[in-house]
């Protein structure tokens, strides 16, 4: 199941990508004030959710692999532990 969410998230952030690129190219070859202003806040705002996706892709894969985590359980207990431990 996480590794279809891998792949979904891959394949919202690739398109995010690219209609980020197509949005800053038409604002280039169509050079225009508001359409360059509008293209280039928009098409950043995109890639920089794209880029996020990409890289909560790549966390949960490395977190399924176990390279972040050995045993979830465990870390989630010794987690609890130290927030006890703290108050």
């Amino acid at each position: 199941m996480k590794h279809v969410q891998v792949k979904r998230l891959t394949y919202v952030a690739a398109v995010g990508t690219l209609v980020s690129v197509a949005l800053m190219s038409s604002a280039l070859l169509f050079p225009g004030p508001f359409l360059l202003v509008v293209a280039m806040s928009v098409g950043q705002g995109i890639g920089i959710l794209a880029l996020s996706l990409f890289l909560l892709a790549i966390a949960l894969d490395l977190n399924i692999g176990g390279a972040l985590v050995d045993n979830v359980d465990e870390q989630i207990q010794a987690v609890r532990e130290d927030e006890a431990h703290e108050k």
